[in-house]
């Protein structure tokens, strides 16, 4: 049994993660997510550990909580969390791996499905009153060309399901795990000859300076005016005035947005109100399964810094030779 406590500064996170904390005698804070910065940091202040979804740890929280021993991330993306900080605090920063995987990869793909019968439009359109088939005509996915950038435990199952379908699928991703290359049938080619030969593009790389703006209005220009761009990773990674203009002057088929640049969304955003855009508020990894499985798996991090052992998915193992904040049990 552990007497620390752990700042949840986002209020949905599935109750079977908070109850394996609490059953180790562990004090839970839970706010309302999108609190007010000076709330979250006033409740930092005295926690071993934050486990958070949107909510931005910046070095402003970081400061105000001498106490804390990691930062678990509830998902896999680690934008929101000032990483270069905590490890020079000894502070772990962990995701939950592979827990919503197979979700991300079913919306970006049935994402794919949707742009290519036009499903948004038909459904809208008969809500109306309009009952013209012949202005929907849509395209098979079977043997067209998927090209996923980023081919992690997201882009090969979503390589799967493609595959599936009949499609053609090239990748790319400058650091490729040769584990995922070999348990699907794809080519991997440069990252110009993705966008110049894919039906549909579908992006599953992490956030990072590196790949900020990856598609931009060069990489949009590459692309074949029938294409179209899925995103279910992170908004950062496509430059959305440029892809605002490719779309308002129809130089690619359309695309499909999980992620902004800024969420939620304005209300009055000039992409919001093109028809060629289909769009969702961060929802592709909203399964009731893998919620439950990211819940756990975030607490589980906890639990384990917590006895001092390493944790799974630890987005900077230098802490593991930082005893400042956590006595580990690891031998260098």
């Amino acid at each position: 049994m552990f007497k620390h406590k752990v700042l949840v500064p986002d209020h949905n996170v599935r109750a079977e993660g908070l109850d394996l904390l609490q059953d180790n005698g562990i004090e839970l804070t839970v706010l309302q997510s999108y609190s007010r910065p000076e709330k979250v940091i006033d409740s930092s202040k005295d926690v071993a550990a934050i486990l958070a979804r949107v909510t931005q740890i910046n070095k402003e929280v970081l400061t105000a909580s001498p106490k804390l021993k990691i930062v678990s991330r509830h998902g896999v993306g680690y934008d929101n969390v000032a990483i270069d900080e905590c490890t020079k605090l000894g502070i772990a920063v962990t995701t939950t791996g592979d827990a919503n995987s197979e979700a991300v990869s079913e919306y970006a793909f049935a994402q794919l499905i949707s742009l290519a019968r036009h499903l948004t439009r038909a459904a809208n359109e008969v809500k109306s009153g309009i009952w013209k088939r012949d202005n929907i005509v849509g395209f098979e996915l079977y043997q067209k060309t998927l090209g996923i950038i980023g081919l992690g435990r997201i882009g090969s199952r979503l390589a799967k399901h493609a595959l599936g379908f009949g499609m053609e699928v090239l990748a790319y991703d400058p650091y490729p795990n040769r584990c995922a290359i070999d348990e699907v049938d794809v080519s991997l080619v440069s990252f110009e000859k993705l966008l110049q030969k894919s039906d549909f593009i579908s992006l599953h790389t992490p956030l990072n300076s590196e790949t900020r703006n990856l598609i931009g209005k060069t990489e949009l220009d590459l692309m074949k005016p029938t294409a179209f761009l899925v995103n279910t990773a992170r908004g950062g990674l496509i430059d959305e005035k440029a892809l605002f203009y490719s779309l308002h002057h129809r130089k690619i088929g359309g695309a499909a947005l999980d992620v902004f640049e800024q969420e939620p969304v304005p209300e009055d955003y000039s992409l919001l109100k093109l028809d060629n855009l289909m769009c969702s508020p961060h929802v592709a990894g909203q399964t009731s399964e893998a919620l439950v499985r990211t819940s756990i798996a975030a607490a589980q991090n906890i639990l384990c810094v917590f006895r001092g052992e390493p944790p799974k998915n630890l987005v900077n193992p230098e802490v593991l030779k930082n005893s400042s904040r956590t006595n580990w049990k690891v031998n260098f």
